[in-house]
């Protein structure tokens, strides 16, 4: 029966032609990346003391939207490319630097750490979205807020993301 699956899942991973880059497995923006017409930014912050290496996202459809290959810092903001029309977005899971993450050969998983954040957010047009802070090591281990001082850093070092509209939040001053 799991041959079966395994079988089931990889004929799908097929027929969909996943490959890196894809909605799922996006790379993050980096300076001076331009962004695809068809995506909004999603922006999570770190404001715990680890560095944060992978991001998983849920939403209405499968795929889940895996960010792997990042180093967010504490006090920093990862932005994620999210296509326009994605409905029901939430961070998941997360891992960090410090505690190793993959898969027994059982099939469980080790070392992810479950946030699913709620409201869940709908993406109805190009813009920056701000999906929340993640805050390793406390409960609740996320805040929906943006961090104003961590926004700031953002906006000032990231003209490119900048310069979108912000949907579900303001810019401080």
């Amino acid at each position: 029966m799991r041959s079966l699956a395994i079988i089931l899942a990889l004929g799908v991973l097929a027929a969909c032609n996943v490959t890196e880059g894809s909605m799922m497995y996006p790379e993050a923006v980096r300076a001076g990346s331009t962004i695809d017409a068809a995506n909004a930014i999603v922006l999570v912050g770190n404001g715990g003391t680890d560095t944060i290496n992978y991001l998983q996202f849920g939403h209405s459809s499968m795929p889940a939207i895996n960010v792997r290959g990042i180093s967010l810092a504490p006090g920093g903001i990862v932005a994620v490319p999210v296509p326009v029309g994605t409905r029901e977005l939430e961070l998941e899971t997360y891992t960090s630097a410090g505690r190793p993450a993959g898969y027994f050969s059982t099939g469980a998983s080790y070392g992810y750490v479950a946030v699913h954040t709620t409201p869940k957010i709908d993406i109805t047009e190009r813009g920056l979205y701000y999906l929340a802070t993640v805050l390793p090591g406390r409960q609740p281990n996320y805040d929906m807020r943006p961090n104003p001082s961590m926004l700031a850093k953002f906006r000032s070092e990231r003209r490119e993301v900048a310069g979108l509209k912000p949907i579900n939040f303001s810019w401080s001053n």
